[in-house]
């Protein structure tokens, strides 16, 4: 799958993250570009028995079985169908060496500059500032700049405002 990259200024900062925005839900969402390992095409899941109610199931990618979490779910968002369209695979996930992450719509890597943006307010589309590495623009819209790490080992409930 392939992924727009906005072209990089003449003399960016060090300070900057670069991130990976995608859609769900209809909102924007960013992760760190170095927590994903690659962008794979959805594919159904097998389903396992006893797992978590945000783990889809499993699949299987290079030889190796790995759990799929549905962001949607973890935010407690409905799925009406199947409106995943990728998968982020993402390293370094709690305990998990890799974690997929299935996601409505991959748009484009972006440069956020923490140290330029503003103090997230204590709920951003109702998920607590804990969750939240910053709040970025593009577009004119926001993106919500997530702590994947503490959003997927975390199991306090979380639920997407509209």
């Amino acid at each position: 799958m392939a992924v727009q990259t906005e072209p990089t200024p003449p003399g960016v900062a060090a300070a900057e993250a670069t991130v990976l925005m995608f859609l769900v839900a209809g909102k924007q969402f960013a992760v760190d570009l170095d927590r994903v390992q690659q962008i794979l095409e959805y594919q159904p899941p097998t389903r396992t028995p006893r797992r978590p109610p945000n783990v889809e199931g499993i699949i299987r990618h290079k030889g190796r079985y790995l759990p799929l979490v549905s962001l949607r779910r973890r935010l407690g968002v409905e799925e009406p169908g199947s409106t995943s369209s990728a998968i982020l695979l993402l390293s370094s996930i709690g305990r998990d060496p890799l974690v997929g992450l299935t996601v409505d719509q991959v748009l484009r890597v972006l440069l956020l500059a923490p140290d330029k943006l503003p103090p997230p307010p204590p709920r951003v589309f109702g998920i607590r500032v804990e969750f939240i590495r910053g709040v970025g623009n593009a577009g004119g819209r926001p993106v919500v700049w997530l702590d994947v790490v503490k959003l997927l080992t975390s199991d306090e409930p979380i639920t997407l405002l509209a």
